[in-house]
């Protein structure tokens, strides 16, 4: 059911957005190494490990954004019981860690879920670059999205603009700027190291009953004293600090655009309308729904 909904109800529904595919990298050579092995016919154990080693949700979802068939990703996903069994089993033994005996037994538990969740994702980097080394040929032949090859080129250009105002040695970048980065990041060193040097939470685990000790029925007893709140408001504001220097290098890097004045590699002006060339391959159509989109 889960894999069902993601791929058709979510993935499906979303792929017809450019910047959903562009988000998902449709074009970059790691998910075209995953599109070939779903793609391939049968049920085979390249496929089955994508699907099973492969972060759960974000491949479901991506298997719809590709169009791939429902039929044939469920059935590839069925060996994913032998990573769910010892991961269920886990949580069950979690919650009776503090009953006399079974601490033991927990410790084996957890190191056989941590095994299979580690092999399944060792397994799965495995096949991708296996084939994209292998197939490299027949993956390059893959037909690449267009349109989000196009959005691809402006968010690259936007990116140089990004780094342009970004960098504090020009001699036209704001003090205020610079202290704003600078605030941000002591703030978070001072959150950072305080949460390690002092004790500022409780240590609470799922086998801790939420009436008994240290909750007593109060969730914000897990917070201790004001070294804990001195923690959490540097990291608030260490957050709402760089928010605030982001949104003003974004700001800026608009305005660089709209005035053309981003450098090239060579040092002189870019025109704002100069965009990158795109991956070479061959081209596809977008989807019929994005295409009414545009």
């Amino acid at each position: 059911m889960a894999i069902v909904l993601q791929q058709e109800a979510i993935g499906r529904q979303l792929g017809s957005r450019v910047s959903v595919r562009a988000a998902c990298q449709i074009n970059s050579t790691f998910i075209r190494s995953a599109r070939f092995v779903l793609q391939q016919k049968g049920i085979t154990p390249a496929k089955s490990m994508v699907l099973c080693g492969g972060p759960d949700w974000p491949t479901s979802v991506l298997t719809g954004i590709m169009g791939l068939s429902c039929p044939q990703m469920l059935l590839g996903s069925v060996p994913v019981v032998l990573i769910i069994a010892p991961s269920t089993a886990l949580g069950a033994f979690l919650t009776t860690a503090n009953r006399p005996g079974w601490d033991a037994l927990s410790k084996v538990v957890t190191l056989v879920a941590v095994g299979s969740q580690l092999g399944a994702s060792v397994g799965f980097a495995a096949v991708i670059e296996r084939a994209a080394s292998t197939h490299a040929a027949q993956i390059a032949a893959l037909p690449i999205d267009e349109e989000v090859a196009a959005l691809d080129a402006q968010a690259a250009t936007h990116a140089r603009a990004w780094r342009q105002c970004s960098d504090w040695r020009q001699p036209d970048h704001p003090p205020l700027a610079r202290a704003l980065l600078l605030c941000g990041a002591v703030l978070g060193l001072v959150a950072c190291h305080l949460s390690v040097l002092l004790r500022c939470f409780e240590r609470v685990t799922v086998a801790d009953p939420f009436d008994g000790d240290p909750l007593h029925g109060d969730a914000l007893r897990v917070v201790r004293g004001w070294r804990g709140w001195l923690v959490i408001s540097c990291f608030a504001l260490a957050c709402v600090v760089l928010a605030a220097h982001r949104t003003w290098l974004g700001r800026r890097a608009r305005e660089l655009l709209d005035r053309g004045l981003l450098q090239n590699t060579a040092g002189g002006l870019l025109p704002a309308s100069e965009a990158f060339e795109p991956e070479a391959g061959p081209r596809c159509a977008p989807p019929a729904a994005s295409t009414t989109r545009t």
